[in-house]
Parts: C-alpha cells; sequence; structure tokens
C-alpha cells in the first residue's frame, strides 16, 4: 500500500529564512509515517489498546534537497519497503507541483511490548506482507557512525514538554538537543542536505542526558549518552546556501 497526501508549508513550519524547517521535514515524516499505520490499522495507538505494545524508531534517514517556501503546495507518499523479522522499513518522497523531489527519507521501526519491553514480531500488531510495497528509494542507505571517542559538550534535562504520548522523550526532540547548539546565523549560512538519527534507548522526565561530538572530518557526528550509555546518535550534512 502506498499512502499519499497533499501539503503546503504553514507559517508555524517555517524557519528564519520562511521556508519549511528541518524540524517540521521531521515532523512530517512522523506523522506520513502514523497515518500510513493507521490507514492499515497498525499504527502506534491501535499498537497500546489492541495489541500492548508501541512502535518505536530505531533509525531515521533524511536527505533534503530543498525545503519548499512558506504558502508552497507539494505533496508526499510513504510506504512500507521491506520487512524484517523484527522490523519495518517504510519509506517517504516528498515532492513538488513540478514533480522535482524536495526531500526523502527511511525510517526503521520495530515494536515493543509494554509489558516485558521485548521487541515483537510486527505481525504480533497486525502487519502482514501484502501491506509492503517492496520498491524502495535510493539513496537511503544508513550511516555507520565511528567507534572513536567523542567529547562532551554538554548536559540537558528531559522536561515535560519534550514527552510524547508513549510517555517517554520525543525522537525529534533530540535533533533539537542538538541543532539548539548552533546560533541562528549558522543556519542562514548553511543548510542540512543529510540528517540521520539512531536510536538506542529510551529517556524520561527529569533525566539528564551528555550531548557529546565527535571531531574530525566528514559528516557531522553527536551521541546523547545518559550514565555513559548512549541513548541516540545522530550524524548530519551541511551544504552552503
Amino acid at each position: 500500500m502506498i499512502y499519499t497526501k497533499n501539503e503546503y508549508v504553514r507559517g508555524s513550519q517555517c524557519d528564519p529564512e520562511v521556508k519549511l524547517s528541518v524540524i517540521s521535514v521531521l515532523e512530517l515524516i512522523e506523522d506520513g509515517l502514523t497515518e500510513l499505520l493507521g490507514s492499515m490499522h497498525i499504527d502506534g495507538v491501535t499498537a497500546m489498546r489492541e495489541y500492548g505494545a508501541m512502535w518505536v524508531i530505531s533509525k531515521n534517514t533524511v536527505r533534503i534537497r530543498r525545503c519548499p517556501e512558506w504558502l508552497e503546495e507539494f505533496s508526499f507518499r510513504c510506504f512500507i519497503s521491506k520487512h524484517s523479522q523484527l522490523r519495518l522499513f517504510i519509506d517517504f518522497e516528498a515532492i513538488d507541483k513540478n514533480g522535482e523531489p524536495l526531500f526523502s527519507a527511511r525510517v526503521e521501526i520495530c515494536a515493543l511490548d509494554l509489558e516485558t519491553g521485548r521487541i515483537r514480531r510486527p505481525d504480533s500488531l497486525g502487519f502482514r506482507i501484502e501491506m509492503e510495497h517492496p520498491q524502495p528509494l535510493e539513496g537511503l542507505d544508513f550511516f555507520r557512525f565511528s567507534k572513536t571517542a567523542p567529547q562532551k559538550q554538554e548536559s540537558i534535562t528531559v522536561r515535560t514538554m519534550n514527552l510524547d504520548y508513549c510517555g517517554h522523550c520525543n525522537n525529534v526532540e533530540y535533533v533539537k538537543f542538538i541543532l539548539n547548539r548552533y546560533p541562528a546565523k549558522h543556519f542562514t549560512e548553511q543548510r542540512i542536505s543529510r540528517l540521520e538519527m539512531h536510536y538506542l534507548g529510551q529517556s524520561y522526565e527529569g533525566e539528564v542526558l551528555d550531548i557529546e561530538k565527535l571531531g574530525g572530518e566528514g559528516p557531522e557526528q553527536f551521541f546523547i549518552t545518559r550514565e555513559g550509555k548512549n541513548v541516540a546518535s545522530c550524524s548530519i550534512e551541511w551544504e552552503k546556501r
């Protein structure tokens, strides 16, 4: 199944350049994923209420060619491109009115049992093979993070408004924690062309997280840790505007 939707850029979604912000791109992808699963009655809310489980994003890679401007109309499509014994892979593509690509993404999700915390098979939450559209988009392979020791940058505390309906810190909030380290001027001079997040754990209200950064060339690599254990990893590639 392929889920499609027409959209336009609202004022609340704009960055200082009056274009769709990176955070809004991530939120659109997350909402598109939820609506796709909802159309098949296997979304996160259904998983909690009917199957005693929840879907969690384990990886998310986003490639941004162009961010549409305020009031610009565009459309997106998303679909389950692949599945494994324990994971689903969902591809997302947004295009403008002329059919030109704007941004694309691949999201890896898995299901966790609410009582035991163990990973559940997708078919135990209602997934069926006929829901898959096995034509994955190109150029969305996942990044491999370095094993080199990073340097601590700062510490942040998870607050109430960082939480989602599952009671833990929302995926997009981790990206905000990292991007808040840059001054506003940086975003007027450069734009993100690629961003990837790997989620290895969950964090909750009141917990203190450390943001660490790896030096060297290539994509910038950040690690969010709690008491020395990795919660999330982020890689960012920039382009001059």
